[in-house]
């Protein structure tokens, strides 16, 4: 069955651990922090202490540090380095489990923040995200292997679909991308018409799912109590 994740949008330490405990009593598997969101985040130190201070109030959940950058979806853009050097801190924290590694900021800062990481003991999560279509199937295979090329341990991949049949391309391409690359898969059909790739993945290969807690962080999130007990459902169906 598919675990569940939930993202934390606080803006300063106090709404984070609040909004970790509220997660983990909702029953969410694995937390996400949205860095990205986070009001005076600004150097390293910054993601240390902010990163200690959550471990301390979700010890046991997994966490993943994600800092979403503006022309995927998130809050604030950063230059490549500034990016690199936010998620080298997490990275060497010493708190967080898996870190989010954007794609499109290219081959050779992936490989080195995915080597850092498996230094360190933390996966890697190489994402993309298309807030604006669904790709052809073939290249969202394409995406999706040249991630795992890279060195990911989980390739995510987001897109924005526009009809259900965009939602069963994106449930397509991650089939194929699981029959050919073997590791855990993270992948969604984002909107209204996509929300069955967020509770069907157990049946194609996409191992985790977003949902939301109060507050959604990306369009078609279903609340994670209906979700849990959705993928319950299909899963013993199955």
């Amino acid at each position: 069955m598919p675990k569940t994740i939930v993202s934390l949008m606080g803006t300063d330490d106090h709404e984070l651990a609040q909004q970790a405990r509220r997660a983990i009593a909702a029953g969410t598997d694995c937390l996400e922090w949205r860095a990205d969101f986070y009001d005076s985040l600004s150097t390293p130190n910054d993601v240390r202490r902010s990163a200690s201070r959550l471990r301390e109030a979700a010890p046991s959940a997994p966490l993943i540090f994600t800092f979403r950058s503006k022309n995927e979806g998130g809050q604030r853009a950063l230059a490549h380095e500034d990016y690199a050097d936010l998620c080298e801190a997490a990275i060497r924290s010493g708190a967080i489990d898996l870190v989010d590694v954007e794609l499109n900021r290219g081959d050779e800062l992936v490989r080195r923040l995915v080597h850092l990481a498996h230094a360190h003991g933390v996966l890697a999560v190489v994402s993309y995200h298309d807030f604006a279509a669904t790709p052809s199937t073939d290249h969202m295979v394409e995406l999706l292997e040249r991630m795992s090329h890279l060195g990911a341990d989980i390739p995510k991949l987001a897109v924005m679909a526009h009809d259900s049949v965009d939602a069963l391309r994106l449930m397509q391409a991650t089939a194929k991308a699981r029959d050919s690359l073997g590791k855990p898969l993270l992948t969604m059909a984002m909107g209204p018409e996509g929300v069955l790739s967020r509770l069907a993945g157990e049946a194609f290969g996409s191992c985790l799912t977003f949902c939301a807690v109060g507050t959604a962080s990306a369009p078609g999130q279903v609340e994670l109590a209906q979700a849990t007990r959705t993928l319950q459902c299909l899963h013993e169906a199955l």
